[in-house]
Protein backbone atom coordinates (compact mmCIF):
# COMPACT_ATOMS: atom_id res chain seq x y z
CA UNK A 1 0.00 0.00 0.00
CA UNK A 2 1.20 3.22 -1.28
CA UNK A 3 2.88 5.61 1.96
CA UNK A 4 0.17 8.25 2.80
CA UNK A 5 2.58 9.99 4.84
CA UNK A 6 5.23 11.01 2.58
CA UNK A 7 2.50 11.43 -0.03
CA UNK A 8 1.13 14.31 2.15
CA UNK A 9 4.46 15.76 3.35
CA UNK A 10 5.85 16.06 -0.03
CA UNK A 11 2.66 17.44 -1.24
CA UNK A 12 3.00 19.81 1.79
CA UNK A 13 6.64 21.02 1.10
CA UNK A 14 5.43 22.00 -2.81
CA UNK A 15 2.05 23.57 -1.33
CA UNK A 16 4.64 25.77 1.18
CA UNK A 17 6.74 27.07 -1.27
CA UNK A 18 4.08 28.75 -3.02
CA UNK A 19 2.95 30.61 -0.08
CA UNK A 20 5.85 31.62 1.22
CA UNK A 21 6.39 33.32 -2.37
CA UNK A 22 2.80 34.95 -2.02
CA UNK A 23 3.22 36.05 2.00
CA UNK A 24 6.60 36.55 3.04
CA UNK A 25 7.55 36.65 6.54
CA UNK A 26 6.76 40.02 7.51
CA UNK A 27 3.27 40.03 6.51
CA UNK A 28 2.68 37.02 8.28
CA UNK A 29 4.46 39.35 11.27
CA UNK A 30 1.70 42.05 10.33
CA UNK A 31 -1.22 39.80 11.04
CA UNK A 32 -3.25 40.80 13.98
CA UNK A 33 -3.65 37.32 15.04
CA UNK A 34 0.21 37.34 15.28
CA UNK A 35 0.37 39.20 18.38
CA UNK A 36 -2.04 38.10 20.45
CA UNK A 37 -1.99 35.92 23.47
CA UNK A 38 -2.23 32.17 22.84
CA UNK A 39 -4.24 30.06 25.19
CA UNK A 40 -2.80 27.12 26.71
CA UNK A 41 -4.10 24.06 25.65
CA UNK A 42 -1.81 22.23 28.57
CA UNK A 43 -3.92 24.15 31.05
CA UNK A 44 -7.43 23.98 29.19
CA UNK A 45 -7.07 20.07 29.10
CA UNK A 46 -5.94 19.90 32.72
CA UNK A 47 -9.49 21.55 33.76
CA UNK A 48 -12.43 20.28 31.31
CA UNK A 49 -13.41 17.83 29.78
CA UNK A 50 -10.04 16.72 27.94
CA UNK A 51 -11.58 16.16 24.49
CA UNK A 52 -10.12 18.17 21.72
CA UNK A 53 -12.87 18.12 19.22
CA UNK A 54 -11.67 17.94 15.20
CA UNK A 55 -12.96 20.18 12.56
CA UNK A 56 -12.27 18.60 8.98
CA UNK A 57 -14.17 17.86 5.73
CA UNK A 58 -12.56 14.77 4.86
CA UNK A 59 -9.78 12.61 4.81
CA UNK A 60 -7.15 10.95 2.76
CA UNK A 61 -9.07 7.69 4.28
CA UNK A 62 -12.58 7.92 4.07
CA UNK A 63 -12.94 11.00 1.88
CA UNK A 64 -15.44 13.58 2.37
CA UNK A 65 -17.67 13.04 5.65
CA UNK A 66 -20.54 15.55 3.44
CA UNK A 67 -21.26 17.51 7.00
CA UNK A 68 -24.00 19.90 6.12
CA UNK A 69 -23.21 22.15 9.23
CA UNK A 70 -20.72 25.32 8.56
CA UNK A 71 -17.47 25.71 10.29
CA UNK A 72 -18.69 28.18 12.51
CA UNK A 73 -21.42 26.19 13.53
CA UNK A 74 -19.15 23.10 14.03
CA UNK A 75 -16.80 25.23 16.35
CA UNK A 76 -19.14 27.05 18.27
CA UNK A 77 -21.39 23.73 19.23
CA UNK A 78 -17.97 22.40 19.97
CA UNK A 79 -17.06 25.01 22.72
CA UNK A 80 -20.85 25.28 24.11
CA UNK A 81 -20.51 20.96 24.02
CA UNK A 82 -17.73 21.24 26.52
CA UNK A 83 -14.46 20.74 24.27
CA UNK A 84 -11.53 21.46 25.99
CA UNK A 85 -9.82 22.89 22.60
CA UNK A 86 -10.86 22.78 18.95
CA UNK A 87 -8.22 21.23 16.37
CA UNK A 88 -7.86 22.17 12.72
CA UNK A 89 -6.93 21.08 9.64
CA UNK A 90 -5.76 23.33 7.21
CA UNK A 91 -4.27 21.43 4.54
CA UNK A 92 -6.67 21.36 1.69
CA UNK A 93 -5.45 18.36 -0.86
CA UNK A 94 -5.99 15.64 1.94
CA UNK A 95 -8.28 17.41 4.88
CA UNK A 96 -9.91 20.34 2.72
CA UNK A 97 -9.03 22.76 5.15
CA UNK A 98 -7.25 26.26 4.27
CA UNK A 99 -5.32 28.45 6.51
CA UNK A 100 -8.93 30.47 6.42
CA UNK A 101 -10.86 27.94 8.68
CA UNK A 102 -8.00 28.80 11.22
CA UNK A 103 -8.99 32.23 11.84
CA UNK A 104 -12.55 31.93 11.45
CA UNK A 105 -12.47 29.48 13.89
CA UNK A 106 -10.24 31.50 16.14
CA UNK A 107 -12.85 34.01 15.58
CA UNK A 108 -15.81 32.33 17.25
CA UNK A 109 -14.57 30.55 20.16
CA UNK A 110 -12.59 31.62 23.06
CA UNK A 111 -10.65 27.74 23.59
CA UNK A 112 -7.51 26.82 22.46
CA UNK A 113 -7.32 25.98 19.06
CA UNK A 114 -4.52 23.20 17.71
CA UNK A 115 -3.07 23.73 14.10
CA UNK A 116 -3.14 19.94 13.37
CA UNK A 117 -1.42 19.53 10.12
CA UNK A 118 1.96 18.46 8.66
CA UNK A 119 4.57 20.75 10.26
CA UNK A 120 7.95 20.27 8.36
CA UNK A 121 9.53 24.01 7.80
CA UNK A 122 9.52 26.85 10.55
CA UNK A 123 7.56 28.74 8.07
CA UNK A 124 4.71 26.88 9.08
CA UNK A 125 4.81 27.76 12.95
CA UNK A 126 4.09 31.14 11.93
CA UNK A 127 1.44 30.70 10.11
CA UNK A 128 -0.11 29.03 13.10
CA UNK A 129 0.86 32.13 15.00
CA UNK A 130 -0.89 34.41 12.52
CA UNK A 131 -3.84 32.42 12.12
CA UNK A 132 -4.87 32.10 15.42
CA UNK A 133 -3.92 29.17 16.93
CA UNK A 134 -2.21 28.31 20.44
CA UNK A 135 -0.84 25.11 19.51
CA UNK A 136 0.68 23.29 16.61
CA UNK A 137 0.95 19.29 16.07
CA UNK A 138 4.80 17.99 15.46
CA UNK A 139 4.92 14.37 14.06
CA UNK A 140 7.91 12.65 15.16
CA UNK A 141 7.10 10.02 11.64
CA UNK A 142 7.65 13.93 9.79
CA UNK A 143 10.84 15.17 11.31
CA UNK A 144 14.38 14.01 12.44
CA UNK A 145 15.51 14.76 15.92
CA UNK A 146 17.19 18.12 15.00
CA UNK A 147 14.32 19.45 13.32
CA UNK A 148 12.18 18.44 16.14
CA UNK A 149 14.05 20.32 18.47
CA UNK A 150 14.76 23.56 16.22
CA UNK A 151 10.87 23.60 15.23
CA UNK A 152 9.92 22.76 19.11
CA UNK A 153 12.38 26.27 20.13
CA UNK A 154 10.55 28.37 17.46
CA UNK A 155 7.24 27.19 18.92
CA UNK A 156 8.03 28.21 22.20
CA UNK A 157 9.57 30.91 21.02
CA UNK A 158 6.48 32.22 19.73
CA UNK A 159 4.62 31.31 22.79
CA UNK A 160 3.06 27.96 21.11
CA UNK A 161 2.43 25.08 23.17
CA UNK A 162 3.34 21.51 21.33
CA UNK A 163 1.34 18.52 20.62
CA UNK A 164 4.19 15.37 20.24
CA UNK A 165 2.66 12.67 18.26
CA UNK A 166 4.09 8.78 18.17
CA UNK A 167 2.99 6.06 16.92
CA UNK A 168 5.38 3.61 18.64
CA UNK A 169 8.12 3.17 21.15
CA UNK A 170 11.49 4.14 18.83
CA UNK A 171 9.47 7.98 18.27
CA UNK A 172 8.25 8.15 21.71
CA UNK A 173 12.09 7.83 23.14
CA UNK A 174 13.04 10.17 20.16
CA UNK A 175 10.38 13.10 21.92
CA UNK A 176 11.53 11.97 25.26
CA UNK A 177 14.79 12.86 24.10
CA UNK A 178 14.21 16.15 22.45
CA UNK A 179 11.81 17.02 25.18
CA UNK A 180 14.73 16.93 28.01
CA UNK A 181 16.30 19.75 26.28
CA UNK A 182 13.68 22.04 26.43
CA UNK A 183 12.40 24.78 28.55
CA UNK A 184 9.28 24.03 29.36
CA UNK A 185 6.82 22.03 31.18
CA UNK A 186 3.54 22.27 29.13
CA UNK A 187 4.17 20.07 25.87
CA UNK A 188 1.87 17.44 25.24
CA UNK A 189 2.07 13.47 23.93
CA UNK A 190 0.22 11.97 21.55
CA UNK A 191 -0.26 8.54 20.75
CA UNK A 192 -2.16 8.45 17.29
CA UNK A 193 -3.78 5.24 17.13
CA UNK A 194 -3.80 5.30 13.55
CA UNK A 195 -1.00 4.12 11.35
CA UNK A 196 -0.14 7.25 9.74
CA UNK A 197 0.96 4.96 6.34
CA UNK A 198 -1.83 2.59 6.21
CA UNK A 199 -4.20 4.23 8.25
CA UNK A 200 -5.59 1.70 9.96
CA UNK A 201 -6.69 2.29 13.74
CA UNK A 202 -5.72 0.48 17.10
CA UNK A 203 -6.51 1.73 20.35
CA UNK A 204 -4.44 -0.66 21.71
CA UNK A 205 -1.43 1.28 20.65
CA UNK A 206 -2.09 3.87 23.04
CA UNK A 207 -2.62 1.36 26.14
CA UNK A 208 1.06 -0.30 24.98
CA UNK A 209 2.62 3.46 24.64
CA UNK A 210 1.66 5.04 28.04
CA UNK A 211 3.91 3.06 30.62
CA UNK A 212 6.55 4.45 28.59
CA UNK A 213 5.71 7.87 28.93
CA UNK A 214 7.94 9.97 31.03
CA UNK A 215 6.47 11.43 34.41
CA UNK A 216 4.32 14.46 34.40
CA UNK A 217 3.77 14.76 30.59
CA UNK A 218 0.09 15.22 29.83
CA UNK A 219 -0.83 12.29 27.54
CA UNK A 220 -3.35 12.22 25.00
CA UNK A 221 -4.90 9.73 22.53
CA UNK A 222 -5.77 10.51 19.12
CA UNK A 223 -7.84 8.68 16.25
CA UNK A 224 -10.30 5.86 16.01
CA UNK A 225 -11.90 6.73 19.69
CA UNK A 226 -16.02 6.57 18.99
CA UNK A 227 -17.11 4.95 22.26
CA UNK A 228 -17.71 6.71 25.67
CA UNK A 229 -16.69 3.51 27.15
CA UNK A 230 -13.24 3.54 25.16
CA UNK A 231 -12.24 7.53 27.22
CA UNK A 232 -13.57 6.20 30.60
CA UNK A 233 -11.03 3.42 30.36
CA UNK A 234 -7.95 5.35 28.58
CA UNK A 235 -8.35 8.01 31.65
CA UNK A 236 -8.36 4.98 34.21
CA UNK A 237 -4.85 4.25 32.94
CA UNK A 238 -4.09 7.94 33.05
CA UNK A 239 -4.61 9.63 29.53
CA UNK A 240 -6.19 13.56 30.29
CA UNK A 241 -6.72 14.23 26.50
CA UNK A 242 -8.82 12.78 23.44
CA UNK A 243 -8.55 13.94 19.92
CA UNK A 244 -11.97 13.18 17.99
CA UNK A 245 -12.61 13.89 14.89
CA UNK A 246 -14.32 12.00 12.36
CA UNK A 247 -16.82 10.67 15.10
CA UNK A 248 -18.29 13.93 15.25
CA UNK A 249 -17.58 15.33 11.79
CA UNK A 250 -19.57 12.12 9.96
CA UNK A 251 -22.98 13.36 11.44
CA UNK A 252 -25.09 16.41 10.35
CA UNK A 253 -24.48 18.04 14.01
CA UNK A 254 -21.11 17.56 15.11
CA UNK A 255 -21.45 20.09 18.00
CA UNK A 256 -24.97 17.98 19.25
CA UNK A 257 -22.67 14.69 18.93
CA UNK A 258 -20.06 16.19 20.97
CA UNK A 259 -21.74 17.52 23.77
CA UNK A 260 -23.45 13.51 23.95
CA UNK A 261 -20.30 11.88 23.78
CA UNK A 262 -19.16 14.33 26.58
CA UNK A 263 -22.39 14.02 29.00
CA UNK A 264 -21.61 9.71 28.32
CA UNK A 265 -18.25 10.01 29.49
CA UNK A 266 -19.33 11.95 32.56
CA UNK A 267 -22.42 9.52 33.45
Amino acid sequence: MEDILKKITNQTAQDLKARKAQTPLSDLRSMEAYSRKPVSLHASLKKGSGIIAEHKRQSPSKGSFQCPASLTEVVKGYENAGASAISCLTDLPFFGGTLDDLLEARSQVNIPILRKDFMIDLYQIHEARAYGADAILLIAACLNNEELKTMSLEAINLGLEILFEVHDLEELNRIKEVTTSLNTSKFVIGVNNRDLKRFKTDIQNSKDLLPHFPENVLAISESGISDPDIVKELKTLGFEGFLIGENFMKTDLPGASCEQFIKAIKS
